[in-house]
């Protein structure tokens, strides 16, 4: 068993080079070449072998040509660091000459990532310039992923190809970037949740400038102890003994997302995208929390705790996207495994919206511990088939609960693309 293990590396470069130093008519050519050759091995009773000798003729010259060093150009591409998922993007290609001449078939190709290559596109696949010292060329083209995820995008590839452009040189390759792309989101106009205020110590100036913020509401004899830049010189002037100015005690509101990530370790098509659909829910909402005065802080229950605030200035939505788009499924049920951890932090939480992916005891016990903890609760369900037990009795003891289907997470995507188009 060990021998074709030691092998797989050789095949995947041997893919590779099949991939990039080949155009794709040279990749057709050689294909056809191996028809050939099989229908013509019986040189007697037919002539085929005639237009494989033709067919390797074409593909020895061209692959002597592909010897021959790498072309001597400047190429300049930036490709993007954040994208949203089947969103299509446009990126330009610049190609140069500076030492002077013309050079054309130049091949530019954009290889695939090593992990998850087949989610990336680039349309079109090649492209074919021409450059000079004082004509420099460039190309524009469609860049699309068609899932969330982390992507090491390998830079873009020049290579100088034979007259035919059958084959090509090495590349002239820029270096390779990370690119986050987020999950899909639909806009929301309102999302109604409990409120609660509780008393944050430090106040608002601690997170921003935003929002409810520290208002004076009369003054006070001075108290040993009070800052002298409270002191209220005018009061103390007209009475004629220290007099301090009073401030509202500060409260507003902090909501904590949370999604259920678990997945059984066999999960089915359907369970994966109710998983990506729970996700794009979140996002929808950490969107809508994002363009509000509220303090959100965004946990992902797993066997790790993803915690981003977001809101009053603090972060922006992309850094909640930035950790949605990385999420793993956890394939141990996280609930009892978070729920020590996360409970430290529900002491200044005043409401909870959780999204989940099926509805048993663990998850009811778990909110209703939310619950006793003093926060405000509501449960989004995504999940294409009834839940494994009714959630409409809890709905009474714990909040809000309702169910959405993969379908309508869809359908509500598509229908916000469509109006941000119109837009």
């Amino acid at each position: 068993m060990a021998r074709p293990l030691q092998q797989l590396p050789i095949i995947g470069k041997l893919v590779s080079s099949f991939r990039e130093r080949l155009t794709a008519r040279g990749r057709y050519l050689l294909i056809a070449m191996i028809v050939l050759a099989v229908l013509g091995l019986d040189t007697r009773a037919t002539q085929v072998f005639l237009l494989f000798g033709a067919a390797a003729g074409l593909f020895l010259a061209a692959a002597l040509f592909a010897l021959l060093p790498r072309p001597r150009v400047q190429v300049e591409c930036r490709l993007p660091a954040r994208a949203a998922a089947q969103t299509p993007l446009w990126i330009e290609a610049r190609v140069s000459r500076p030492s002077g001449g013309r050079l054309s078939d130049l091949q530019l190709s954009f290889p695939r990532p090593r992990k998850w290559g087949s989610s990336i596109r680039f349309e079109p696949a090649e492209t074919f310039l021409e450059c000079g010292a004082d004509a420099p060329d460039s190309a524009r083209l469609r860049f699309f992923a068609t899932r969330r995820g982390r992507y090491i995008l390998r830079g873009a590839a020049l290579r100088r190809t034979d007259p035919l452009r059958l084959a090509a040189t090495a590349a002239v390759a820029l270096p390779d970037q990370p690119l986050l792309v987020y999950p899909r989101f639909y806009s929301m106009d309102e999302f109604i949740v409990p409120l609660g205020r509780r008393y944050q110590p430090g106040g608002i100036p601690l997170s921003s400038s935003l929002g409810d913020s520290i208002e004076f509401v009369g003054t006070r004899e001075y108290r040993a102890g009070d800052p002298i830049k409270h002191i209220h010189w005018r009061s103390w002037a007209r009475r004629g003994k220290p007099v301090v100015k009073e401030f509202q005690e500060e409260y507003f509101c902090r909501i904590a997302l949370i999604l259920d990530t678990f997945l059984p370790p066999k999960a089915g098509a359907r369970q994966q995208r109710a998983f990506e659909a729970a996700i794009s829910v979140l996002a929808s909402i950490a969107d809508y929390f994002s363009r509000s005065e509220y303090i959100v802080d965004i946990l992902a229950a797993g066997p790790d705790i993803y915690e981003v605030s977001a809101g009053r200035s603090l972060a922006y939505l992309e850094n909640i996207l930035d950790v949605l788009a990385c999420l793993e499924p956890c394939y141990q049920p996280p609930f009892q495994a978070i729920g020590p951890a996360l409970f430290d932090k529900l002491a200044q939480i005043t409401t909870v919206v959780a999204v989940l992916q099926d509805w048993d005891q663990p998850r009811q016990a778990f909110l209703r511990r939310v619950k006793v903890e003093g926060a405000a609760v509501r449960a989004i369900i995504v999940r294409e088939e009834s839940s494994s037990q009714p959630w409409e009795r809890a709905a009474d003891e714990l909040g809000e609960i309702s169910q959405v289907s993969p379908a309508e997470v869809e359908r509500r995507i598509k229908e916000s693309q469509t109006e941000r188009r119109h837009a």
